[in-house]
């Protein structure tokens, strides 16, 4: 097969290379070329039957290709084409070579392994390391997108050329030219002085013409002999007669026979060198590849995994020898002698896993916990069950969950009838601020920030600063039909559900809590009806100042800290110097988060710790959504605490595009608001001749 694989990638470019001529060496070329031709095909055949991984791999695509690419080296099928432009052709060889990757990178491997091993052959017996396997997968992984590689660069990089190669050499047109002028004169001397110095000024190129066709009884005086082989010879016809003659007429054209033996053979060796050059690449890049891995990978690996392999043993073969006897009547004894079985068959990984859950048990003897988890519980009969129960003791090892403390069921018993009723209309997404008077919301207000489970208030501004901060508040909201102080409200509303329903007294300190809060009734303040790609293509002031980045959010930040720097209505008075950096640092995010334009980055977050804690945040879904004040201790310890911003700047957002997910009526009153308020916008957008927003046309939408 190697034979046959070095005659289909350098045997065309040998026979050109040593002048062979057409006769014999076409049919001597053609019956080797059918012959490996016929051996590709039989080798595609085996692999295919014998190995199921190799079934549509890129390396059975590779070798597919490299097999059909054998017709262009067999002349009596397409070895012999002329009608295909040079580059073309060239990169067709090229891509050949490349289609024929798959077979060099399989003696390359070859040549590796003999190399690593010495020639000598791995033990049978003996295990072989799951990293040795692990580095064999990531050889051929990196290996084929080498490969692929190599493909796209010598396939692709000679089209590069297209457009200016060939350089034709015009001067053999025009030679061809002169010689027909000179003829025309009826000149002898004329013409053979032109011959001769046509035959002088090719005497030092790699081609030359050797003889003339259509000039009469003229012959060409040269040392050059006709090519022994015809893709060298190159016929070169005058443009046009311009003297009539049976030898040059519109049928049939004088012409200058050219040898390009010298050309061909030169062009021939680099195609050859091109073979050798991609093939030692491809050996260097695999063998390097392998020796980085086997160094950075492979021995590390072996080093540590005998050596906890070795650790574990010992400690187990000491622990076994005071309670061995105690975990052999404790059950399982059939498992052991069956895994002892499997121990000469399991790779090092394994070796090591049933090692551990070996000493799992045998610490839970020697500790003698006295518990099950409740999987395991639950794979066992109720006779099981009832004698690990009530007969042995066994506890049922429960999933770690924290509830929310004791002062938080005492706070909601304690709340009074009036403050009882308007939690109960805070709790529920029929919350409707629309169809309520200023006063109910008001106290709707003043109930979330003091009265609630986050009514951690009191702790920042006292209860007379606070209503006066609220009221402050109100006339930075514009008459605007959505981004209104109603809007405000609502999403406070549904960010202090959301804080209620994600049990946020258990992972959110009180800065962060009342920050939120603080943020969701300002995070519109000052907001006149007008999107921020609105106030960035008209040039708007705010554009200006906050140089086209979220200049809206940015007024709306700037505007509740300005209304704190009057003390009579300071939301965070009372804060130390340490808890007022912590809330603004929360307000400024969570308010700056509900431009949409960081919408996707947002989603984008989620999502990744959603992957990297898939299992926690699955655990937690399934206490269900009746469980509101329980969090299980992984879901806080690896999922909340550590993202808080993110979770704080998610809450904000969610609330304030939440419309479309409350109930229709309100969905449905929120909508037509908004529309009316793109709708104003459009209309700014005709009179200033702007493109009109797809939501913003009241005639179309």
């Amino acid at each position: 097969m190697a034979a046959s694989l070095v005659v289909a990638l350098i045997g065309g470019p040998c026979f050109n290379l040593l002048d062979i001529p057409d006769v014999p060496g076409l049919v001597i070329l053609d019956i080797v070329m059918v012959i490996a031709t016929l051996m590709f095909c039989v080798e595609l055949v085996l692999n295919w039957t014998a190995t199921t991984a190799y079934r549509w791999s890129f390396f059975f695509t590779m070798d597919v290709i490299g097999t059909l690419s054998m017709v262009f080296e067999i002349s009596f099928l397409l070895g012999q084409s002329e009608m295909v432009h040079a580059v073309v052709l060239r990169s067709a060889r090229a891509a050949k070579l490349g289609a024929r990757s798959s077979r060099v990178f399989k003696l390359v491997l070859c040549c590796s392994l003999i190399m690593r091993y010495g020639g000598t052959r791995p033990d049978a017996e003996k295990p072989q390391f799951e990293a040795k396997v692990l580095a064999q997968r990531l050889m051929s992984s990196i290996a084929t997108r080498v490969a692929m590689l190599t493909i796209f660069l010598i396939s692709v990089v000679p089209l590069l050329e297209l457009p200016n190669f060939p350089r034709e050499d015009q001067s053999m047109v025009l030679w061809a030219r002169n010689l027909e002028e000179a003829f025309a004169t009826q000149n002898a001397a004329s013409f053979l002085k032109q011959a001769s110095d046509m035959v002088e000024f090719y005497q030092n190129d790699d081609y030359a013409p050797y003889a003339i066709e259509g000039f009469g009884d003229y012959s060409l005086d040269s040392a050059v002999t006709k090519p022994s082989r015809s893709r060298n010879d190159v016929r070169i016809e005058v443009s046009e007669c311009v003297l009539s003659r049976s030898s040059c007429d519109s049928t049939m054209k004088a012409a200058i026979l050219f040898n390009f033996t010298n050309a061909g053979r030169i062009s021939a060796a680099m195609e050859i060198t091109l073979v050798f050059i991609i093939v030692l690449v491809m050996m260097f890049m695999t063998i390097d590849l392998g020796t980085v891995l086997n160094d950075l990978l492979v021995k590390p690996l072996e080093k540590m995994l005998a050596g906890l392999k070795g650790s574990a043993q010992s400690l187990m073969n000491s622990l076994g020898t005071t309670i061995g006897m105690d975990l052999q009547t404790a059950g399982g004894s059939d498992d052991e002698l069956q895994e002892e079985d499997d121990e000469s068959r399991a790779t090092e990984l394994e070796l090591i896993e049933r090692t551990l859950q070996k000493l799992s048990r045998i610490a839970g003897q020697a500790l003698n916990k006295n518990e099950i988890s409740k999987e395991e519980m639950a794979k066992k009969s109720e006779y099981e069950k009832a004698v690990l129960v009530e007969m042995m003791g066994v506890k049922v090892a429960e999933e770690q969950v924290e509830q929310a403390p004791a002062q938080l069921a005492a706070w909601a018993v304690s709340l009074n009838g009036v403050k009882k009723d308007r939690e109960v209309k805070l709790q529920t997404w029929n919350f409707d601020v629309l169809n309520m008077e200023p006063r109910e919301l008001d106290e709707a207000i003043m109930h979330v920030f003091f009265d609630s489970e986050f009514g951690v208030a009191p702790m920042f501004c006292d209860e007379g600063i606070f209503p006066a901060f609220v009221e402050a508040v109100k006339p930075e909201y514009l008459d605007v039909p959505y981004h209104c102080f109603a809007h405000a409200c609502d999403v406070l509303h549904t960010v202090f559900r959301l804080m209620s329903l994600a049990a946020s007294r258990l992972w959110l300190t009180p800065a962060e809590q009342y920050a939120l809060l603080v943020s969701a009734l300002c995070h519109d303040m000052g907001h006149f009806g007008r999107t921020n790609p609105f106030l960035v293509e008209t040039g708007h002031e705010l554009a200006i100042r906050y140089n086209d980045k979220s200049p809206l959010e940015n007024m709306h930040c700037a505007k509740l800290f300005q209304i704190c720097q009057d003390p009579s209505k300071n939301a965070f008075g009372k804060a130390s110097k340490e808890l007022y950096k912590e809330a603004r640092k929360v307000a400024v995010a969570a308010i700056l988060h509900t431009d949409n334009a960081n919408h996707f980055a947002m989603v984008k977050d989620v999502s990744q710790v959603y992957e990297s804690q898939d299992a926690s945040c699955e655990a937690q879904a399934g206490f269900g959504t009746e469980a509101e004040k329980v969090l299980c201790q992984d879901y806080r310890l690896k999922v909340l605490e550590p993202n808080k911003l993110l979770w704080l700047e998610l809450f904000l957002h969610l609330a304030d595009v939440s419309n479309p997910l409350k109930p229709f009526q309100l969905s449905r009153a929120w909508a037509h608001r908004v529309l009316d308020e793109f709708f104003l916008q459009g209309d700014e957008e005709k009179r200033l001749g702007l493109p009109v927003g797809m939501l913003n046309d009241r005639d179309k939408v």
